[in-house]
C-alpha cells in the first residue's frame, strides 16, 4: 500500500510497503506454482521427461589392491650393459629421497666431526663423568687445525682443542675397541646418536656428467624407471615404466574393501542446495570475460553452473609407497538401487590422468618427504658465453672441508692479482694512445667448458684448467671434478643450476631423516666472462 513520508528537505513523497492481509508465513514459504499444467508443459517441451530418474549416492563399496615398492637401484646409463643388484626397500623405514638423492657415506668434514665431538663431551657431563675429558682428548685428539686466513676463526677453529675427533671415536666404538676405560655406556649413547646424523652408506644414483639421477623401482611386477630426476622431489611423474627390466621379488598385494559416505563437491560458487539460500555472491560466473575461442573456461563455467551439483567424492587412504589399483566401485542410491561405477576413461588410451606413463590403470603414491631444506653447501651454475664462444661452470659457492659456506666472487675480489684488471699482461712499450694486452683476466671461480667433438653433430663441453698470470681455474666443491665432462644439451640457452643443500625430513613415524641434496634447476640465461685475446685498449677510459 502507499505510505506518505516527508523527508528532510520538506519534500513530500510516496513509497510502496508490502502489507501482509494474514499473520501466517506458510503459503509464502510454498512457493506455489499458479498453474502447474502449464509448468509440466515447459518440462516436457525441454526435454526433462527424457532423464533418467536417478537418486543421489548415499554409499558406496570400494575394493581394490595396493603393491608396494620393494627395491630399488641406480639405473645403468644407456649404452651400459652393467646392472646394479636391487637394494631392498620397505616404505616404514624412511623416505625413498633420503636414499636416492643422498650422497652416499662421505668422510664427514671437521665440522660434522666436531659438532659429534661437543655431543661426546654433553653426554660426558650427563653421566656426571667430565674427569674422563682429558684422557678421552689424550687418545682422540683433533689433528693439528690451521687457522684460516683472511676471515675470522670460526667454530671448528675454536673447539677443536677442547672436543674429541668424532671420527676417530667413531671408528673404534664400530669396531668394539675404545680405548677409555668405562665409558662404555656413554660410548653406546652416542654412536646410537652418531649413526643417526651419519650419511647413509647407499648407492649413487646422481649422474656427474648430467647431474641428473637415474634410478629404478620394483614395484609388484613392474619396474619404475626415472631417467631425468632432477632431484626436486619424488612424485608418480617422476618415472615411467620399464616393460624390459626385471623387477626384484615381489611383495605381497595389500587387498582392501571399504564402505564409504560419497560427498558433495564443494567449490566456491557452487549452486546453492535449498530453494530459499542466497547464492554466494562473491563468485559471478556471469561477470567473466571469455572469448569465442576461450574453450577451457567456458567448459569450468559450464560445470560450476550445470553440472557442479552432479559429483560426489569420498576419501580413500592408500598406502604409502605403493601402486594403488581399484577393481571396482558399487554404488547404492537413495532408491535402494546399486551401480558399478566403471574407470573414466578406460577404453581411451589417451585418457591417463595420474596414471604413469606406460601403465594401463593404478596411482602411484612414491614414498616422498621432501622435508626443509636448509641453507645451500655449493651452488654451481652452468652457462654459455657466445662471445668467447665457450660454456662455463661458474662454482658461486662452496663449503669447505670446515663445514663454512665460501663465497668463491668474494674470496677472488680479496686474491685477485694487483694492478690492471683487465688484463693479463701488458706491453712494456705502451704509448699515451693505447695499451696492448695478451689476456684478459677471468676470475678463478669461472671454470671453463671447452667444446669437444666425439662424433659426428655429437659435441660435449670437457672441463679445462685456465691458465692465466696470478690466478689459476680449479673446481673446489664436490659437483665438479677435474675431468667433468658435460654433453652439449645439459648447458642450454636458459643454462642451469646445479646446487648441493641439506635437506632434514620427519617420516610418519616420528622419525628424523637427514641428507644432503644435489638439485638441477633451470639457470638464468647466458653470461659473458669478459675473456679476451691480442687486445689494445685506450689509454684513457671510454668517453
Amino acid at each position: 500500500m502507499p505510505r506518505e513520508h516527508v523527508d528532510q528537505s520538506g519534500s513530500y513523497r510516496y513509497r510502496l510497503e508490502p502489507l501482509s492481509r494474514t499473520d501466517e508465513v506458510a503459503t509464502g514459504l510454498a512457493a506455489r506454482v499458479h498453474d502447474p499444467a502449464w509448468a509440466l508443459a515447459r518440462q516436457w517441451q525441454f526435454g526433462e521427461f527424457a532423464g533418467q530418474d536417478a537418486g543421489s549416492p548415499v554409499l558406496a563399496v570400494v575394493s581394490g589392491r595396493s603393491t608396494p615398492i620393494s627395491a630399488w637401484r641406480p639405473a645403468a646409463a644407456p649404452g651400459v650393459r652393467e646392472v646394479h643388484p636391487w637394494v631392498p626397500y620397505d616404505p616404514a623405514s624412511g623416505p625413498l629421497d633420503a636414499l636416492v638423492e643422498s650422497e652416499g657415506a662421505t668422510e664427514p668434514d671437521e665440522y660434522t666431526r666436531v659438532e659429534g665431538g661437543a655431543h661426546f663431551v654433553r653426554l660426558l657431563d650427563e653421566a656426571g663423568l667430565s674427569s674422563a675429558l682429558p684422557r678421552v682428548l689424550a687418545v682422540y685428539r683433533f689433528d693439528p687445525v690451521p687457522a684460516p686466513s683472511g676471515p675470522p676463526a670460526g667454530l671448528v677453529t675454536l673447539l677443536a682443542p677442547r672436543v674429541p675427533d668424532a671420527g676417530k671415536l667413531a671408528a673404534d666404538l664400530v669396531a668394539g675397541a675404545l680405548r677409555v676405560d668405562g665409558l662404555a655406556e656413554v660410548g653406546a649413547r652416542w654412536l646410537a646418536w652418531w649413526r643417526g646424523i651419519a650419511p647413509v652408506d647407499t648407492p649413487d644414483t646422481f649422474d656427474p656428467h648430467r647431474f641428473e639421477h637415474r634410478a629404478d623401482f620394483s614395484c609388484g611386477t613392474k619396474v619404475f624407471h626415472a631417467e631425468e630426476y632432477l632431484g626436486d622431489g619424488l612424485d608418480w611423474f617422476s618415472v615411467d615404466l620399464d616393460p624390459g627390466a626385471g623387477p626384484a621379488a615381489a611383495a605381497p598385494d595389500l587387498p582392501f574393501s571399504h564402505e564409504v559416505v560419497p560427498a558433495t563437491v564443494r567449490f566456491g560458487g557452487i549452486p546453492a542446495d535449498r530453494f530459499w539460500e542466497m547464492e554466494d555472491a562473491q563468485v559471478d560466473f556471469g561477470a567473466a570475460e571469455v572469448s569465442a575461442l576461450d574453450t577451457g573456461r567456458l567448459l569450468v563455467i559450464a560445470f560450476g553452473e550445470v553440472y557442479g551439483n552432479d559429483w560426489f567424492l569420498f576419501p580413500l587412504e592408500v598406502p604409502v609407497g605403493s601402486l594403488t589399483t581399484l577393481d571396482g566401485i558399487v554404488v547404492t542410491d537413495s532408491f535402494g538401487d546399486t551401480r558399478t561405477v566403471r574407470r573414466a576413461g578406460g577404453a581411451d588410451a589417451g585418457w591417463n590422468l595420474f596414471t604413469v606413463t606406460g601403465t594401463d590403470d593404478g596411482l602411484l603414491v612414491m614414498p616422498s618427504g621432501q622435508g626443509a631444506v636448509g641453507e645451500r653447501l655449493e651452488t654451481v651454475l652452468l652457462a654459455r658465453d657466445e662471445l668467447a664462444n665457450l660454456a662455463w661452470a661458474i662454482e658461486k659457492s662452496v663449503t669447505d672441508l670446515r663445514g663454512e659456506l665460501v663465497d668463491r666472487r668474494e674470496r677472488w675480489l680479496r686474491t685477485a692479482p694487483k694492478g690492471t684488471p683487465c688484463t693479463a699482461a701488458q706491453s712494456s712499450q705502451s704509448s699515451g694512445t693505447g695499451s696492448y694486452g695478451v689476456q684478459t683476466v677471468v676470475p678463478d671461480y669461472w671454470l671453463p667448458l671447452v667444446p669437444q667433438a666425439i662424433a659426428l653433430a655429437s659435441i660435449r663441453f670437457v672441463l679445462v684448467q685456465l691458465n692465466q698470470p696470478g690466478a689459476s681455474s680449479q673446481p673446489l666443491g664436490r659437483l665438479l671434478r677435474p675431468d667433468s665432462s658435460v654433453p652439449e644439451e645439459e648447458v642450454p640457452r636458459e643454462g642451469a643450476e646445479v646446487t648441493r643443500s641439506p635437506v632434514l625430513a620427519r617420516w610418519y613415524d616420528g622419525s628424523w631423516h637427514p641428507w644432503v641434496r644435489r638439485e638441477k634447476n633451470p639457470g638464468c640465461g647466458e653470461s659473458s666472462s669478459g675473456l679476451l685475446f691480442d687486445i689494445v685498449r685506450p689509454s684513457e677510459t671510454w668517453p
